[in-house]
């Protein structure tokens, strides 16, 4: 059951669903943030998102921002029943046409819904799953969905007009649709001792939960969090696994999971984001399944042929990856880790190649989830990106780096100043 919405459960409290997204233009400019000591400061330039989650730069120039919705309406043949992953007994998994594609214009600040996807939400805690990532290669965009309820031959038990859709990659090129089903690959292919982790009987081997994709070669890489691996879609839809990560041991306190004494377990990697390096090789961070120590997330590097390498350490709760440059950025989804309280912020990491790892002064990072880098060097990030509501922001970083140095060890650094 590890996957980037059931860990953070482990630090939510529970809420109610609360409206469904209207398929709307909107204007949503909102003043600056507050300044953080580095002059760096964050602008809204958009609100009113339902559960924001990665951001790409779209041909057109335009940043396209993957909402992966509030669900649907509690009805009956929307809703099916399931175990509860926030507390006991079972609830109810609702679909509806809430998820989106939402394209955001840097020139009139406008943001148009330009695609409806399927949410599904689980009621009883009011957490949503769907679409997660878009990426766009040789005139195809590729899309790919979060699952939930996933069985043992990667079916899924919800009862939607869209349930199949869910744990796929969805790959349109001109008319012609193509679906890849990942969540029956993972079945197929499940995992072994290695990977698995997590709390005792909490996980199955069969678990699957896509959660990025990027162009890469002629096809896709995608990593699936729930099954711990990164795998190659190629153009005619074949599936291959490109690299698993490994459970990484992590100190859990005495009480924290219900345990009398302190205990170690060995917590899922948790896959959330891959980018493509300037040099040609594939960057993955991982979540750090629960307990999600802080400093126990990692960020790996993968090239063809080769077992994963680890690129950088001493991270927590990484939950997207973008480059600048030769510089890697990495949203902190909660500095304290997943069983801190909510009011532990998010964080900004800047990566150099170097190794040298600097938390940028950002004031009002709230469970980032998202981020991309304009042409211009405008660094973008999705923010409270798992919310009970349409409360989702996309926020722009502003202001100077040039109080950081020598932080960034000498490399070049481009900031956007609005």
């Amino acid at each position: 059951m590890n996957s980037p919405r059931r860990n953070r459960r482990a630090r939510r409290a529970p809420w109610a669903l609360a409206g469904v997204l209207a398929l709307l233009s909107v204007v949503a400019v909102a003043p600056a943030g507050a300044t953080g000591a580095g002059g760096l400061a964050l602008r809204v330039v958009a609100s009113g998102l339902a559960n924001p989650k990665h951001l790409t730069i779209a041909p057109n120039g335009q940043v396209d921002i993957v909402e992966s919705g509030l669900g649907g309406a509690t009805g009956t043949a929307n809703c099916a029943t399931g175990p509860s992953t926030g507390g006991t007994g079972t609830t109810s998994y609702c679909e509806g046409p809430t998820g989106a594609i939402a394209s955001w214009s840097p020139a009139t600040g406008l943001v148009t819904r330009v695609r409806a996807l399927p949410s599904v939400i689980e009621t009883d805690i009011g957490e949503a799953a769907g679409p997660a990532a878009v990426a766009f290669a040789r005139g195809s965009t590729a899309i790919v969905f979060q699952d939930e309820l996933v069985g043992p031959t990667g079916a899924n038990t919800l009862t939607g007009p869209a349930a199949t859709t869910f744990g796929t990659l969805e790959i349109f090129t001109g008319g012609h649709r193509h679906v890849v089903n990942l969540a029956a690959f993972a079945a197929s292919h499940p995992q072994a001792a290695a990977t698995l982790g997590g709390p005792p009987h909490a996980e199955t081997t069969y678990d699957s939960d896509p959660y990025d994709v990027v162009p890469y070669l002629n096809g896709f890489a995608v990593v699936d969090a729930a099954a711990n691996d990164l795998l190659f879609v190629s153009a005619s839809g074949a599936v291959s696994v490109l690299a698993r990560f490994p459970t990484v041991a992590q100190p859990v306190p005495a009480g924290a999971l219900g345990n009398p004494t302190a205990i170690t377990i060995d917590g899922q990697a948790v896959p959330t984001a891959v980018v493509v390096g300037p040099d040609g090789a594939l960057y993955v961070s991982t979540l750090s399944g629960v307990p999600s120590e802080p400093g126990t997330a990692r960020v790996y590097r993968v090239t063809l042929g080769s077992a994963p390498t680890v690129y950088a350490t001493g991270l927590t709760a990484v939950t997207a990856l973008a480059f600048d440059g030769s510089t890697l950025l990495a949203t902190e989804y909660s500095t304290g880790g997943l069983l801190a309280p909510p009011t532990v912020p998010g964080a900004l990491v800047a990566i150099a190649p170097n190794g040298h790892e600097t938390t940028l002064p950002l004031a009002g990072l709230v469970d980032p989830t998202g981020i991309a880098v304009a042409p211009n060097g405008v660094i973008l990030i999705a923010n409270h990106g798992s919310a009970p509501s349409a409360q989702g922001q996309l926020v722009e970083v502003t202001g100077s780096a040039s109080g950081l140095s020598p932080a960034f060890g000498g490399f070049s650094w481009q900031w956007g100043v609005s």
